[in-house]
């Protein structure tokens, strides 16, 4: 499964964040033009970070086939003037899903968390937007898409930095 996160502002289209699921792991990066930022939740429950080719062990987490809870594996965001944005302009692909959000609804900032949860466990996705509710600064949460055909299940949240 391929999913991309897509910024526009009505005129451009950018790409943002992609997630793949593969046999070996799930891997999900921002993009960047030029730059090689993303992380990798292997099967067997090793988490590396990997900046600009230099990859590190984050942690070790449950095996994806035990993979409990949930897990947040990236954020990301930016500008909403997308002129200025280092982000590659999207081009039609295929995909398995795009998630597309429209800049302008945004106020200063839009950010972009992706996380890992737990195959039907609804408790766990309803529980990340609380605990950012619940968190000292909360943002404005904009949007949540769960993607469930996948395992483990795949939750993009998406807030307006202010």
């Amino acid at each position: 499964m391929h999913v991309e996160l897509i910024a526009t502002d009505g005129t451009v289209q950018k790409r943002i964040v992609w997630v793949h699921f593969a046999s070996n792991g799930v891997y999900c990066g921002s993009c960047i033009q030029g730059r090689d930022v993303h992380v990798s939740y292997h099967a067997d429950g090793n988490i590396f970070n990997n900046f600009e080719g230099k990859t590190r062990k984050a942690y070790t987490g449950k095996p994806l086939s035990q993979f409990k809870g949930s897990v947040q594996l990236l954020a990301s965001g930016g500008n909403p003037d997308l002129s200025g944005m280092l982000h590659p302009p999207y081009a039609l692909k295929k995909l398995d899903a795009i998630v597309s959000i429209d800049v302008r609804n945004y106020k200063k900032m839009f950010g972009c968390l992706v996380f890992l949860v737990e195959t039907n466990n609804f408790d766990a996705v309803m529980q990340i937007s609380k605990s950012l509710q619940d968190s000292e600064n909360p943002p404005k949460l904009m949007e949540t898409h769960s993607f469930l055909q996948c395992n483990p299940w795949l939750v993009i949240v998406t807030y307006d930095v202010f």
